[in-house]
């Protein structure tokens, strides 16, 4: 049994008939394979086994979670790529979760404050967090959250990115300005109520500066 070099915190078994496993301290003291030439029954081997499996699942999604933030849902679907069983899959997981290191709770909150603050609709935003898998109570508390902390006026938002879409469009007819602007804001997640006050003060200001 030696520390992986590679993975600190995990330990290498090897049995006699060339088998290898990459398990946790605990699985060692479980099983006793800790001791060095110690004899390993059927049901301690098929233990090591699943928990080899467990433990590169869990490592696999924490690096998942190193590189941005992730639902149980979206690492669910990266994991069922290496390993079919869905139960090892989740007992992956049920473990992150376990130790606070897998949180939809968190991500949601995250993930709206930063959707919100991009531009982004309330409306947009729980479709994609919904997208993601959270569960809907979840995805109600972490926007209502980020609208409350942040001050957000739905309006305003939209007006801003209007405003600044416009400004990328540049000179344009008035119904094909009118019609991007309206499908790019739609995408955003913005209603139509919103919409068409956002474009009557824009679009209406914009030219009557223009013929001024």
């Amino acid at each position: 049994m030696l520390e992986s070099s590679r993975r600190p915190g995990r330990f290498v078994v090897t049995l006699a008939d060339g088998r290898v496993f990459t398990v946790t301290i605990s699985a060692l003291n479980e099983t006793g394979a800790a001791r060095a030439g110690v004899e390993l029954d059927a049901n301690a081997v098929a233990y090591l086994g699943r928990e080899s499996l467990i433990t590169d699942l869990s490592d696999r999604a924490v690096n998942a979670l190193a590189r941005g933030r992730k639902t149980r849902r979206e690492l669910e679907i990266r994991l069922r790529r290496l390993q079919p069983d869905a139960a090892l899959i989740a007992e992956a997981l049920d473990r992150l979760t376990a130790i606070g290191v897998l949180s939809d709770k968190e991500v949601a909150h995250a993930e709206a404050a930063a959707r919100l603050r991009r531009g982004e609709a309330p409306a947009k935003v729980r479709q994609t967090l919904r997208r993601k898998g959270v569960d809907g109570r979840i995805v109600h508390e972490a926007v209502s959250a980020a609208i409350s902390e942040d001050g957000f006026d739905e309006l305003a938002a939209c007006r801003a990115v209007a405003e600044k879409r416009v400004r990328a469009l540049g000179a344009k007819e008035p119904a094909v300005l009118r019609r991007r602007l309206v499908a790019f804001l739609q995408r955003r997640g913005f209603g139509s109520g919103i919409i068409g006050q956002v474009l009557r003060e824009l679009l209406g200001r914009r030219y009557d500066n223009e013929s001024a």
